[in-house]
């Protein structure tokens, strides 16, 4: 259901106030009406309606000094303002739309000549937001199209810089190989890092790159992701693997999502407790578990999850920018998918619901 058009009504004029409000309710908007022009000011901190009908001559403010403080507040200029003058005041009608003033009802007015100018107005309203909208993502998708790019570029020579002075190892000192290491960890660590932040730019901009039409093998990708991160953890042992094969269509997304879960399983659990990742299917959907026995979350910090959003950093030693479970999140706006968090006794147990198919 459409929602109804709020317009703020501002005439002294009783009679013609309340006639005019009956005209308008009637016709399908919600009127909020006022004698004079402060009490409609002092509302408009609360919101902004689709439209202004204003009155020229007011007692103690005028209709052009009304207009004149609208157009100066955060987003007035976006609000269609449109005055009832009377025959007598339509000199002041040129100054009202020098000011910004939208349109212009001469009073005594038809109820036919004032619908539609409200119609008209409110139309063109809307085909300047949806314009400015469509402006918006275009100028998104033009940073997310160059971002990456200006930033991988001058990385890709410093890193193929290294590569190059390695090749030279037997001319350079241990020292150097020691401050290569240093270079080689730092910018992985930024590669990383920009790359996950330009990835939660798309995603917010409604650019999923996670939906793909190739099905992929899930068990077997969790389980190469799965050991590899437990490699990488020198913690093979403490790994609890049991998968099934199954074909699915989210393959890069459960593959992302499943190197953030596993990955913080074994950051924020001590070596020696188990880290248990399970796949298993049921009704046409995969669900993908993993559960720690680490220091885990509170239903607050689950709650709380969110981009830039780190929990208890300084005790912790995180680095990074806190996008990953944010990126988690938008991730699984893939069609029938559902991330789940939930407190495990010591730990943390992370669900992934999505079609088999």
């Amino acid at each position: 259901m459409t929602a109804m058009k709020k317009i703020f009504l501002i005439e002294d004029n009783a009679p013609l106030r309340q006639n005019t409000k009956i005209l308008l309710e009637l016709n399908g908007y919600e009127v909020s009406d006022f004698d004079s022009g402060p009490p409609a000011l002092e509302q408009l901190g609360e919101g902004f309606p689709d439209l202004m009908l204003c009155d020229i001559i007011l007692p103690g403010m005028s209709g052009h000094e009304i207009l004149g403080r609208v157009r100066k507040m955060p987003s007035g200029g976006e609000v269609p303002f449109v005055f009832l003058s009377a025959l007598a005041e339509k000199g002041q009608v040129r100054e009202g739309m020098n000011l910004g003033a939208d349109d212009y009802v001469t009073k005594p007015f038809k109820s036919s000549d004032l619908l539609e100018a409200i119609s008209s107005r409110l139309e063109r309203s809307e085909k300047r937001r949806a314009a400015a909208e469509i402006d918006n993502a275009r100028y998104q998708a033009q940073k997310l199209e160059y971002l990456p790019h200006e930033i991988r570029t001058p990385l890709s020579a410093i890193i193929g810089g290294m590569d190059l002075l390695r090749l030279n190892g037997e001319k350079l000192g241990s020292d150097v190989h020691e401050v290569l290491d240093l270079m080689e960890d730092a910018t992985d660590r930024l590669e990383k890092t920009t790359l996950n932040y330009i990835l939660y730019l798309s995603l917010s901009a409604g650019h999923d790159p996670f939906l793909s039409t190739t099905p992929v093998e899930a068990g077997l990708l969790v389980a190469s992701v799965a050991i590899r991160l437990s490699q990488e953890a020198g913690r093979e042992s403490d790994l609890v693997l049991h998968t099934v094969e199954a074909p699915t269509h989210c393959g890069n997304c459960l593959d992302r999502i499943t190197a953030e879960v596993v990955s913080n399983a074994f950051k924020f659990s001590r070596p020696g407790t188990k880290v248990e990742v399970k796949m298993t299917k049921a009704g046409g959907h995969l669900t993908l578990s993993c559960r720690d026995h680490g220091c885990g979350m509170t239903e607050e910090e689950i709650a709380g999850i969110g981009p830039f959003k780190q929990f208890h950093r300084d005790e912790r030693e995180q680095q990074g920018l806190g996008l990953g479970l944010a990126i988690c999140q938008a991730q699984v706006k893939c069609k029938g998918c559902h991330l789940a968090f939930k407190p495990a006794g010591p730990g943390l147990a992370v669900e992934l619901s999505l079609p088999e198919q």
